[in-house]
């Protein structure tokens, strides 16, 4: 009988210990499978080596609607008639925490110069994260995704860090994956 009740209790640790690594391995996988396609892939697409963000200079913003992390509805149109700076983060990117101090700066910059900023995060619990909390305050609006990242998607992001400038007209003046794609970009006049 006692072996019976040790068996018992055996094979319950065995099958809750495959039940723990099966939903790890399923949620990651459902995790790759739900980002868009073009951030699954390692390609890159410039003759020089740099990865294409997605989006380029003369591209016009795309029309979105998001709820960022405070609640408020987002939309191109918020973005409008002034310069805009734009910044796609993911919680599964180092380079995207190491960007924020660089990214605070321009931010500021455009935002002194009567510009508007937005920041993507995306992951799992994007809202929760300290990655977003970091980010309040220095974008206008901060706007957690989940793994599909419908916003990214619509401006064709496929690499982690992006970030793209566009001028009042909403046309992108520089786009890049991390902030030295930007260059120095200046910031048109509101005039």
């Amino acid at each position: 009988m006692e072996y019976l009740i040790a068996g018992l209790v055996l094979v319950a640790v065995v099958t809750a210990l495959n039940l723990v690594l099966t939903v790890a391995v399923v949620r990651r996988w459902r995790a790759r499978l739900a980002a868009p396609q073009a951030a699954q892939d390692n390609d890159h697409d410039h003759a020089d080596g740099d990865p294409d963000l997605g989006i380029t200079p003369g591209d016009r913003m795309p029309e979105f609607t998001a709820t960022t992390a405070d609640g408020t509805t987002v939309t191109r149109d918020d973005l409008a008639g002034r310069p805009a700076l734009v910044a796609f983060l993911s919680l599964d990117c180092s380079s995207c925490d190491d960007s924020v101090p660089e990214f605070a700066e321009r931010a500021r910059r455009v935002r002194d110069a009567g510009g508007r900023v937005l920041a993507t995060v995306v992951g799992v619990d994007a809202a929760g994260s300290e990655l977003a909390a970091r980010l309040v305050g220095v974008a206008d609006h901060v706007l957690p995704e989940f793994l599909d990242a419908p916003v990214g998607t619509a401006f064709g992001v496929r690499f982690y860090p992006g970030f793209a400038h566009y001028g009042p007209d909403g046309v992108a003046t520089a786009a890049g994956v991390g902030l030295q794609g930007l260059g120095e970009t200046t910031l048109p006049s509101m005039s």
